[in-house]
Order: C-alpha cells, then structure tokens, then sequence
C-alpha cells in the first residue's frame, strides 16, 4: 500500500520497527500515531507494518497510511492469512537496518521508546536482545490517547493502569531470573540484532494461526545461539509502551495457547519449558535456574548414580520398562525398554533433561520410576507434582537415596525419612527397602492407591 524509499541522503535506517495486524487498524492507527511523535529522528527509523489475511478485511486498513504521514512507513500484505510468525518474518524479511523493534498494532509507545532502544544497541558491544516494558491502559485512560497524547509516564496514567503483567509483584529480587529472561521477552516491546534474528532462522511459522508462544520460542533460541551463560537480555522499564484495549475471544485464546504450548513442549522436551506456561513467568525462571543448577551439581559431585541402584533393584523391578532418574545411565545394561533422565549423557533418543512433571511419555507406558538421589534436589510442590506424574506413568516409584551428600542437602535422617512415609501414606502404599551393597542406600517404594491408582487406570 505504502513503499516509500528513504529520502535522507541515502542511508540506511538505524532502527526497523515490524508491526504484524489482523483485524485491528483501530489500535494500529494509534501506534502509527505514537510513532511519528519520537524523540528519535525521522530519518533514524523505518516502520514495516505487515497485514495478515490477504483481501480479508483489506478495506478497514484504507486509512491506516494517514496515520504514518510523519513516518518512513511500508504496508505489506500477506496474501493469505499466515499467522503472526508469518506477518513477522516479512517484515524481518523487508528490514534495513542493523536492529529490528517488534512491536504489535496495539503497543502506543512512548516519546523515548525507540531513542532508547536504539542507544542500548548502540553501546552494547556484544550482540544482545532488549526487552522494553508494556503496561495495560484501561479504558478511562483512553481519551488521552485518542486526544493525540503522548502518554508519558509521568502522567497519572501511571498509578491507574496494569503496570506490566509479566511484573504483578514489581521486579524480581536477586539475579537469578536473568539467566532466563528468554521467558519475557514478547513481541509487543523487544530488540535484537537483524543478524542474529535471521541467524536463528526467524519466527517458527509452524504456529500458524493459532495465539501465543511464537515470540517466546524465537527469543530462546536467540538466547541459545548467544550462549545463556553470557546472559544477553536486559529489561528497560522506561522503554515503555501502553497495551491499547482491544477485544480478545479468551476461550480461543486459552485453546491456541494450550496447542501451542503442546507443540513446543513436543519440540523441547527439556527443563528449560517444563514449566513455562504452568506457573507464573518469574517463578518459572527461577525454577528453570534452581534446576539446572541442581542438575550440574549432580554430574559434578557424581552422584546420583544409577549403576549401584540398579544392582540392588533389578530383581525386584517388575520389568524393564523403567525410567531412570540421575547418571551414569551407559554404565549398566537398562534395556531397550528403559527411559533415562541421565543429566549427564546427551539428550536424544530415550534420554531427556527433565523434572518429570509432565514428560513426554505415554501414561501406563511405563511399569517403574526410580529416581536416583536426584529427588531430594526438588523443592516440595516439584517433589508432589513428580511423583502425581510417575504415578500415571507406571505403578511402582522408587525414591532411592545413598549418605552422597549434596548441594540440597545432607542425606536425609531416619526421622525424616519417617516423616516422608507417613506423609505419603495417605495417597500411596508405601514400604521402605534397606540395601547391603556399599553407599547407605536405601529406598521409598510407592504403590499408587485410591485415586491415584484410578487416574492410572484410565489410560
């Protein structure tokens, strides 16, 4: 619709902007609106908005470019409706400048928002990822808008509005949660490199049409490509952008993102997503965090083996179709029907880096669980949750432990070990086995019973 070509001595734009619409030019037009009234310059920035649907819905966009007056501004269209990731990679595909903006057509940005994004790049020295803040705007708060604002933080808007969901309790203390800041970056207020985002091959069009997970999923594997230990995202509460109201089908939502979380979890089934979309994001990354670092303590201290505690219980497994929870996996002959979580062997095949709280194996599949001291590394809700899942995955748990001590802890003491039995007794039979071999081990086996045993049943 609109494609113009720069006009500013030639030069190449500092910052690409990518907005994808569907069915939305009422907010779109406010953003394009809070757009051409930056503190950055003119000629600093391209805008790339892309319109998924093709000819459906064309006509409500006719005005759209009278809102961009004041903008180097491209409309493209998708000729059929391709989904978010599809209206995102175009634009991706259009930009010309070093580092793209993903905005939505519903983010009313603030006078400094690309100023800022453009500074933080700008002296970062490394390739890194920023990710701006988006509070909600209510309704009441709508007249300023609509008015021409600039809304400003400054404003009251500020004390009545959402604030940035991601956020509800303020900011995270301490620092663990940058080690997984992939989980907050979405695509209505984050930067990146143009190299980089290209480098990881853009948005997974796969997602479709459907709601949710296709920014977050890109954005992991932006933090793969970066190296996670580099801790490349940072968080800019004053890159700042307002949620314009606009009406969401939740039910439709709640479907798309329940598909959509099913299909990453298919395609990572790893610590890293098991509980993204389970629990809130904050608590989800310290998890992530915690849990990886109780996984490198394992390997490093060698514990958590499961030779020994195979030794001592292969006879009284009821076959061998098992899984095993901790290391060493390749020491012992498990069988081809076993399923390991061996922390310190590479993923593939039968092997996973998981918790176990909803892994990626068909319940009644299995006729055992045994976890190899790692357990005693999960906090007590995981703890719970793991073994609600082993209980579907097959009708015996084995929670072994040995005197290894570990990062979580000394072994546990004969009073706590009959605190355990006593507080599991009411949802499984519960014996406590005791082992000559060298190493104290010793293990809580549980048998599902009542309504633990029916919900296996089913399957």
């Amino acid at each position: 619709m609109v494609s113009p070509t720069w006009q500013a001595g030639g030069h190449a734009p500092s910052l690409s902007v990518v907005i994808p619409t569907f069915k939305d030019p009422q907010s779109l037009e406010l953003t394009l609106r809070s757009l051409g009234q930056q503190s950055l310059p003119a000629d600093r920035f391209e805008v790339i908005v892309v319109r998924d649907g093709g000819a459906e819905g064309a006509e409500d966009y006719s005005d759209v470019a009278d809102h961009g007056k004041p903008l180097n501004l491209r409309v493209v269209a998708l000729p059929a409706r391709g989904g978010r990731s599809a209206a995102r990679n175009e634009g991706i595909r259009l930009a010309s400048a070093d580092t793209i903006l993903f905005l939505d057509s519903d983010s009313y940005a603030t006078p400094n928002l690309l100023e800022r994004h453009v500074a933080f790049h700008a002296s970062a020295g490394t390739p890194q990822v920023l990710i701006g803040r988006r509070n909600e705007l209510g309704r009441r708060h709508l007249d300023a808008v609509l008015a021409g604002g600039p809304v400003t933080p400054d404003s009251d808007v500020r004390a009545d509005d959402g604030g940035d969901m991601r956020f509800p309790n303020g900011m995270p203390t301490g620092d663990h949660w940058l080690s997984a800041m992939w989980m907050f970056a979405h695509g209505h207020n984050v930067s990146a490199p143009r190299e980089v985002v290209n480098a990881v091959g853009g948005f997974d069009e796969d997602f479709g049409t459907r709601w949710g997970w296709e920014d977050t999923e890109l954005f992991y594997r932006i933090d793969r490509h970066l190296g996670p230990e580099n801790r490349a995202f940072r968080y800019d509460p004053d890159a700042l952008v307002y949620h314009l109201p606009h009406y969401r089908n939740m039910l439709q939502n709640l479907q798309d993102y329940t598909g959509n979380r099913r299909m990453v979890l298919a395609k990572y089934p790893s610590v890293d997503w098991e509980f993204v979309g389970v629990v809130d994001t904050i608590y989800s990354a310290e998890i992530l965090v915690r849990y990886r670092e109780a996984m490198a303590d394992c390997v490093e201290r060698q514990a958590c083996r499961i030779g020994p505690a195979w030794r001592w219980l292969k006879d009284r497994l009821p076959s061998n179709r098992t899984l095993w929870v901790g290391t060493g996996s390749a020491e012992v002959p498990l069988g081809d029907r076993a399923v390991t979580f061996d922390y310190g062997a590479p993923t593939g095949g039968r092997n996973y880096h998981l918790i176990g709280i909803d892994p990626p194996i068909t319940p009644g599949s299995l006729d055992a669980v045994v976890s190899v001291d790692f357990w005693r590394y999960l906090h007590w809700q995981e703890f719970c949750s793991f073994l609600a899942s082993s209980a579907r995955l097959g009708a015996e748990t084995y929670l072994v432990g040995s005197d290894t001590p570990l990062s979580a802890g000394p072994p546990p003491g004969p009073e706590q070990v009959r605190y355990l039995t006593r507080a599991l007794r009411h949802s499984f039979e519960v014996t406590v086995l005791e082992s000559e071999q060298p190493g104290g081990y010793w293990a809580l086996r549980l048998r599902a019973t009542g309504s633990t045993a029916r919900r296996r049943r089913r399957f």
